[in-house]
């Protein structure tokens, strides 16, 4: 039983080393995108067939090399209950767009760039009265496409 446990304890020190000896050297290039906040708080609903008040998001672009083109796109915001509302009265704005664009087809939110940035964009949902107040959700999706 003694022998066992230390076959084992040296069998993990072995694959330790082989893990240590593989890393990356630290000037590969990288892209990483994070948001804050983490859920986007679009507002009340008023009682007209109008806009509910739009929700702020900020994205963080880390990188050290060039990219392309950044889009954003987004599912159907589901209510329990069987309400929906479909992604083509889900606008978003950005300092790339002219004012709120209808998020029905993947919508460009950055240039292709080099390097670190922030973007902020701005949310409207349509509301009418087959889409009652309540609590939505959905899922945002970021698409990062490769430098040309």
């Amino acid at each position: 039983m003694k022998r066992i446990v230390i076959t084992w304890a040296l069998t993990v020190g072995l694959f330790g080393l082989t893990v240590v000896t593989e890393a990356k050297p630290v000037n590969e290039p990288f892209v990483n995108l994070s948001t804050t906040p983490d859920e986007v708080d679009l507002g009340t609903v008023p009682f007209t067939n109008d806009f509910i008040v739009p929700g702020a998001l900020t994205i963080n672009v880390d990188s050290n090399c060039a990219h392309g083109p950044i889009m954003i796109s987004s599912t159907k915001l589901k209510r329990r209950g069987g309400c929906s509302i479909s992604p083509d009265h889900i606008f978003v704005k950005s300092p790339m767009t002219n004012g709120f664009v209808a998020m029905a087809r993947p919508v460009e939110i950055s240039k292709p760039t080099l390097g670190s940035h922030k973007i902020v964009l701005d949310f409207k949902v349509e509301a009418d009265f087959f889409s009652p107040a309540g609590e939505y959700s959905g899922t945002l999706m970021l698409t990062m496409m490769p430098p040309s």
